[in-house]
């Protein structure tokens, strides 16, 4: 028996996600209409495809051989399907997902929704988060359409370039420091700090950062999302080192002071990385661009 283009795709979402449950979301189903068409393809293809796993399931040797053709072909043919037709993002209902990395989705996301909201209503945006490493594989077998943050060492087979670049600042408590005096280094190591570790290998390098200078903090908290230092700051009566935009951000909304680091901690960069497959995707290259015109105001701001 040959299997049906829609049992094709249910195979493709379950290898990707390792989860029944979460395929059923990513296609749209129900999980009881996704574990059917799975017992249709083990009758037709003779194997147990997907074996049960403490947190999902796992491929057997018959699947992870038969996946990459899969997942070709269905991306042939939706290329094929999508050239046929032209893009039009106020009537389009694609869903695009994006792996967003913990600061990119704090200064890109707002901006990207509003877009969003005004230009492709009826589009669907969901965005996960960005691990540590970059799995060329996510966006190949086009899991996801990109993915932006920071790729210390990204996979050669992706287009990677770079989007824009912040530097630091410090919040600081309003009593932690007399009004109008400056954030010296003595003030700096004395204060008690709230630090943030987010997942992957930033937090590396702003180590490194402080390392070359010489720089020490008093820490008094250790977190592991930038949103969580304002008001832990605010609390504590302490400061915190953050991007710059994440200062300019939540200063205001928690009565904190937004100040110099007082000595120069350099730039960081943000990246945009997506598979070259999708480059004559026209829903693609309109997201790319669109994410080229937020980045481009940023830039133009500072």
């Amino acid at each position: 028996m040959m299997p049906d283009l829609a049992l094709l795709r249910v195979f493709h979402a379950v290898m990707e996600e390792r989860n029944v449950t979460a395929a059923a979301e990513r296609l749209g189903q129900s999980q009881s209409t996704v574990s059917a068409a799975l017992s249709r393809l083990r009758e037709a293809l003779g194997d147990e495809l997907f074996l049960r796993a403490r947190y999902g399931v796992e491929p057997t040797e018959k699947a992870l051989e038969i996946a990459p053709d899969i997942a070709a072909g269905l991306e042939r043919l939706e290329q094929a399907f999508r050239a046929a037709e032209p893009f039009d993002p106020g009537r389009t209902t694609r869903r695009f997902r994006l792996l967003l990395g913990p600061y990119v989705e704090i200064v890109l996301l707002p901006e990207l929704a509003a877009a969003f909201a005004e230009r492709a209503p009826r589009a669907a945006l969901e965005i996960a988060p960005l691990g540590p490493d970059l799995d060329p594989r996510s966006l190949a077998g086009r899991a996801f359409d990109l993915a932006l943050g920071r790729f210390h060492s990204a996979p050669e087979e992706l287009v990677v370039s770079e989007l824009f670049e912040d530097g630091f600042r410090c919040l600081v408590a309003p009593e932690a420091l007399p009004e109008g005096a400056p954030l010296d280094r003595e003030s700096y190591e004395r204060l008690p700090h709230v630090v943030v570790a987010p997942p992957g290998k930033w937090r590396t390098g702003l180590h490194k950062r402080m390392e070359g200078t010489g720089l020490r903090r008093n820490t008094a908290l250790v977190v592991s999302h930038f949103l969580s230092a304002p008001p832990a700051v605010a609390r504590l009566g302490g400061i915190a080192t953050v991007p710059r935009r994440v200062a300019a951000m939540t200063a205001g909304p928690f009565g904190l002071r937004d100040l110099p680091v007082p000595v120069d901690l350099g730039q960081f960069p943000s990246q945009v990385a997506w598979h070259p497959r999708l480059r004559r995707d026209p829903g693609h290259a309109w997201l790319r661009g669109l994410v080229g015109e937020i980045v481009a105001g940023f830039n133009g701001t500072g």
